[in-house]
This record gives C-alpha cells, structure tokens and sequence, in this order.
C-alpha cells in the first residue's frame, strides 16, 4: 500500500491567509494597509514552515538503529567478586541501547540478553512508561522462528533485526511519541537536577539458598532522597514462592538517565542472576521511573 503523504499548497494556503488579514476596513491609511499586508505575508509563511517541518518529520521519520551504552566499567566496580582470571569468572551482562524519551514519561530502550548455551540471538525493544513503570509495547525477538532447511537457527544481530523491522519499530516509537537522541550521559546514583542533590538508594535483604549453598536477593526497595523534598519509595520487589528459587544473587543501582523534557529520572537497576549451570553468571538490567517533583515526603 503506498505511503500517505502530507502536502500543503503553498500559493492557495497563502492567498487564503491574505485574504482572511486583509478584510475591507473603513478607513485605513497606506502605510497602515502595507504593514497588515507585511505581518500577515510574515505570519503565513511561519506557518507554512512549521507545518512543512514538523508534520512529515512526525509522521514519516524512520528510527535508525540505537547506539550501545557500555556499562562494562560500573558492573566491575559493583560487583568485583564475579570478576577473575578465569574465562567463567566473569559476569554475563545484557546489551543496553537506550532509544529516546517522550515529553510525557515515556523512555524506549534496545536491550540483549545474555545467549548462555542456545547459540541463539536474543533481543527486546521496550516502550516504558516511567509514570507506572509499565511497558506500554514490548517486542520480543523469537530467534527459533528464523531457521534454514536444516532447522538450524539463523545467525542474527542488531543490525539484521533493526533493518528487518524498522519500519514496524518505527511505527510503534512514532504512536508513543518517542524523540531519539544520539547521546545519553549516565549520571551517578548522587545527582544534581535544577539546583537539588539525589540520591537513589537501594536496600536488600537476603536468604540463604540451602540447595545451592549460597544466599539470594528476596526483597529490595528503591528510593530517591533529596534534603530538600524528603524521601520517596519507588519500588518493591519480593521473590516469593517458585520465584524464589530464581532470585538474583546481589542487586545494585547503576545510576540514572535524565529526560531532556522532563524533571523525571529512569534508575538503572543491575540484578545478578545464577547461571544456567553455574558461573558465568548473568546480568539483567531493569528500569524504574522517578518523578523529581512530586510524591516525597519528611
């Protein structure tokens, strides 16, 4: 089906803006008929740019494959027990491609899961609003679903799946009104927005875990502080039941990306999972919006 355009018909858009300013008026002078005549050849031709500019650019713009933030360097320091000389010790951790920001709290991200033992390429592409901390749309790659005659599993990256769904990625970013941005900066887990300090905390109790012999993550809270507003809960997490048997192993704050648009934060929380059989372990990456302005309290 061939793609809608948007035109605008710049002589009669025009011709219809002059008329509707220059409308019979009982007594005028030249210099005043001139400058109606002026501002209102200046105020149709503003507005011809704006919609030329901004309407095809909303509706038509194609995302192009996000840049990877390294977060190789925070892992390390987080968690230096994991770290070794030996090729399993060391931790597993996901790709992370930050996207872009809506001016209504909206964060999209790219992210890859860690392929232990499949040889299969795993990907996410998440719309989350940081709001309710709810993924609004979700995209799954099902790396079983693409297979040669042999059934083998098709060797695929970010590049061969971008460029296989932009248009699909594209449509869904547009829907939610996402912006993209070629760089993100990740602030500390102490931060300095509009003249305040933050500071997002995180506290876990553990369990030990007697079939593995090890202790496991069971509950963690996430807060933001600030002197000046108090103090504001975020979230809380409890692994209960089967989930138990699948907690993280140690959990802690990354840091915060900052919404251009928006006095909101979305907290990087680094959770360490067991390996399917043991070390190497995995690294999981979760997403918690904070609102800078409204819900603490002393």
């Amino acid at each position: 089906m061939p793609r809608r355009r948007t035109f605008v018909d710049t002589n009669s858009w025009l011709n219809s803006s002059l008329f509707a300013f220059n409308c019979p008026q009982r007594t005028v002078s030249t210099d005043h008929n001139f400058n109606m005549k002026t501002r209102s050849i200046r105020i149709a031709t503003f507005i011809i740019i704006a919609i030329a500019t901004f309407v095809p650019a909303l509706s038509q713009t194609n995302f192009t494959q996000p840049r990877a933030v390294s977060f190789d360097r925070v892992t390390r320091r987080l968690f230096p027990t994991y770290y070794g000389a030996a090729e399993y010790q060391q931790l597993m951790s996901e790709g992370f491609y930050p996207i872009g920001w809506s001016r209504d709290g909206k964060f999209a991200y790219y992210v890859e899961p860690p392929d232990e033992a499949c040889g299969c390429y795993f990907a996410e592409l998440v719309i989350q609003d940081l709001k309710t901390d709810k993924e609004v749309w979700k995209f799954k790659n099902d790396p079983e679903s693409r297979t040669n005659p042999k059934g083998e599993i098709l060797d695929d990256d970010i590049r061969r799946l971008w460029r296989r769904n932009q248009k699909m990625f594209s449509k869904k970013l547009r829907e939610h009104r996402i912006i993209p941005l070629r760089r993100f900066a990740l602030l500390g887990t102490s931060f300095s927005i509009g003249g305040k300090a933050y500071t997002a905390n995180l506290t876990a109790q553990k369990s030990k875990d007697d079939e593995y012999d090890m202790e496991r993550v069971m509950k963690m809270k996430v807060s933001l502080s600030t002197a000046s507003l108090g103090n504001k809960s975020l979230s809380d997490i409890a692994y209960k039941g089967d989930e138990a048997n699948n907690a993280p192993l140690e959990a802690a704050l990354a840091g915060v990306f900052k919404s251009p648009y928006e006095n909101r934060v979305a907290i990087v929380l680094f959770k360490v999972f067991r390996g399917w059989e043991g070390p190497p372990h995995t690294l999981d990456t979760q997403i918690i919006g904070a609102d800078l302005r409204t819900g603490f309290r002393k």
